[in-house]
């Protein structure tokens, strides 16, 4: 500042003599600038974590308080200060809380991030996979991410500082728009896939993966897979080209995850088509979870009778202009005897199997 004042004063009586101070004025205004774009590009400032233990934010203020108070004081008293705020920090970022799991049983959570969906599957020893992260159709993006401003700070809520498996059901952007920052934020070791769409919004989220050094690895239907105690069976998209549609929900990769007696049929925005096939692969399951935000090209009679589900729930957003869900669909699993909740209307819904019945939890129950 004293340089840029001097450049301005001295530039009244000689242009040639103000040109020194205006080279230390911006030579100065370069470091500043530049010293901010090095810091900000290593996004110290905006790392996320579990949210603390009671235990370590108050060790935290004490130690915040302790600091201002050395500070007052001699140099050597400011020092030690600043090393017990040094610890309370290395604390909260290094030492992270324990998940808030219940152990012995397997949960299914469906987030509740508006119109899309996002799954959250527990198994009963505590290994964790998100299926879908959220998002905005392209046509009514906004400023909000929702991985990074919804499922990552839900996650965090309940102490959860990594996720072991990623899955995307298919490609559209409000299953996979959040998936960037559950990438960033979460470092999974696995992504799960159903059909490779060259969906260039897909394309990124994979090579963000690749570059990650996170397992890329396709299913289709009739894959068995263990997820620690739990056991994942793969009902779509199906192998049979013949049986394939040209809609992309048709694509979805539709789970049933099983837990002793006890069962969830997840089936992303599945539509008739590939409900026909799913009907036709014993998909009994205590908790379905209805395709495609309870559209009237989903949750067809056929698949309910096969399913024969205790509970339902749809992830749908408040006042969507879709109409969703529709009532022919409320009305099916109404007489089916299902009970159903709804993320616009209960929040986040939370089910709790423990392999031989199955439990519904509201977020004000918790």
């Amino acid at each position: 500042m004293p340089a840029a004042v001097a450049a301005v004063a001295v530039g009244f009586v000689s242009l040639t003599a103000a040109k020194i101070p205006a080279l230390i004025a911006g030579t100065a205004l370069q470091i500043i600038t530049g010293t901010v774009h090095w810091l900000g590009a290593l996004r110290i400032a905006d790392a996320g974590v579990p949210t603390p233990a009671l235990a370590t934010v108050l060790f935290g203020c004490a130690a915040l308080a302790i600091a201002m108070f050395l500070t007052r004081r001699r140099a050597r008293l400011t020092a030690t200060g600043m090393a017990i705020l040094s610890i309370s920090a290395f604390w909260i970022a290094a030492i992270p809380p324990k998940p808030q799991f219940n152990a012995g049983v397997m949960e299914v959570t469906t987030i509740d991030v508006g119109q899309g969906d996002s799954i959250f599957v527990v198994s009963p020893e505590g290994r964790t996979l998100l299926i879908d992260a959220g998002g905005a159709p392209l046509w009514m993006q906004s400023g909000l991410d929702i991985g990074e401003n919804v499922v990552s700070p839900y996650l965090w809520s309940r102490g959860i500082s990594h996720v072991d498996v990623v899955a995307i059901t298919h490609a559209h952007a409000d299953h996979m728009g959040g998936m960037h920052a559950i990438l960033a934020n979460f470092r999974p070791r696995e992504l799960w896939l159903g059909v490779d769409s060259p969906s260039p919004g897909l394309q990124t989220i994979l090579q963000q993966a690749r570059n990650a050094g996170v397992l890329i690895i396709p299913h289709k239907a009739g894959d068995i897979l263990n997820f620690g105690k739990v056991n994942i069976r793969v009902l779509a998209p199906s192998l049979d080209p013949a049986t394939q549609s040209w809609r992309r929900n048709d694509d979805s990769l539709a789970l049933k995850i099983s837990y002793g007696n006890t069962s969830a049929l997840l089936e992303g925005d599945a539509e008739r088509q590939t409900e026909k096939q799913i009907a036709a692969e014993q998909p009994q399951a205590d908790l379905l979870k209805v395709g495609h935000h309870g559209s009237a090209t989903s949750t067809i009679p056929e698949l309910l009778a096969a399913v024969r589900p205790k509970y339902a729930v749809i992830s749908v957003g408040v006042r969507n202009v879709y109409g969703h869900p529709r009532h022919e669909v409320l009305d099916r699993l109404r007489d089916a005897g299902v009970a159903t909740y709804r993320t616009d209307l209960d929040g986040a819904v939370t089910f709790y199997l423990d392999g031989h019945n199955v439990s519904a939890h509201l977020p004000a129950l918790h």
